[in-house]
């Protein structure tokens, strides 16, 4: 046989995991996929009671798990976080940098608070948590998985006034693919997750208007949002050894969106 048993390479026994924005949403999909894999995890976000109650459901599972309250754009709070994690759990051999957030206005409207809001968190953290990972993997000479939450809309055109969000994931994508060049040699992979719209508090007003509810589904040919346990299972096969010869990818996880 080419492989024993193809089911233990999607296994995350004897990992540890740090999840930003893992208290709601997408990162409570994944910090859950990944505990439910067998990984111990951080649940990092900046509301510590959603984080909690991520972190106690996976500990009723069986799983260590520790919740920690952050902002991920401030450099001494991501360092901190990352810390903690260390301690608490004794490495962190994943990363899944998922905290992200929208303020939209049309580009002639948008205010430089907007552009700056959006862009330190949804870049800035990205960048904080990716580079203090990948030290502390890199110190221990230890592979790694790192997986950047990026966005369709940063690979297309949209036009719901989201210029801060759009170059923000543009900027996640870049950042995703120079960092699995650069650290490829230390067996650090890297690579994105990119989703269309799913059913997120990022967008719940959103899907209260009709008309831009059918502004979306022209756009996504298998005609649904995304729900958001469909995030966890590329989210585990990024991050386990099914993907060991992986890196430096944009994963759409967008019901065909950038196929059209």
């Amino acid at each position: 046989m080419i492989i024993d048993n193809v089911k233990d390479i999607f296994s995350l026994e004897g990992k540890s995991a740090l999840v930003t924005g893992g208290g709601q949403g997408l990162g409570g999909a994944i910090a859950e996929g990944f505990a439910q894999f067998g990984a111990d995890v951080s649940v990092v976000d900046i509301n510590p009671d959603t984080a909690e109650a991520v972190a106690e459901a996976i500990r009723k599972e069986g799983r260590k798990a520790v919740s920690i309250q952050c902002d991920v754009s401030k450099e001494d709070q991501a360092h901190s976080a990352v810390e903690k994690t260390i301690r608490e759990l004794g490495k962190v051999d994943i990363l899944a940098a998922v905290a992200g957030i929208g303020d939209r206005a049309m580009a002639e409207d948008m205010t430089m608070e907007q552009w700056d809001r959006v862009i330190d968190i949804n870049l800035r953290g990205v960048w904080l948590f990716d580079q203090a990972v990948g030290k502390h993997l890199i110190d221990r000479k230890a592979k790694g998985s790192i997986i950047n939450m990026a966005s369709i809309g940063g690979q297309v055109g949209v036009k719901t006034g989201n210029a801060n969000y759009c170059a923000s994931k543009g900027g996640v994508i870049a950042l995703t693919r120079l960092l699995a060049v650069e650290w490829a040699k230390y067996n650090i992979r890297v690579n994105a997750i990119a989703p269309v719209q799913f059913k997120t508090p990022l967008i719940a007003g959103l899907l209260e208007k009709p008309e831009i509810v059918d502004y979306f589904l022209s756009y996504i040919p298998m005609g649904r949002f995304g729900e958001v346990r469909e995030m966890a299972g590329p989210a585990v096969f990024l991050a386990s050894e099914a993907a060991s010869m992986v890196t430096g990818i944009v994963l759409n996880v967008d019901g065909g969106h950038t196929a059209m």
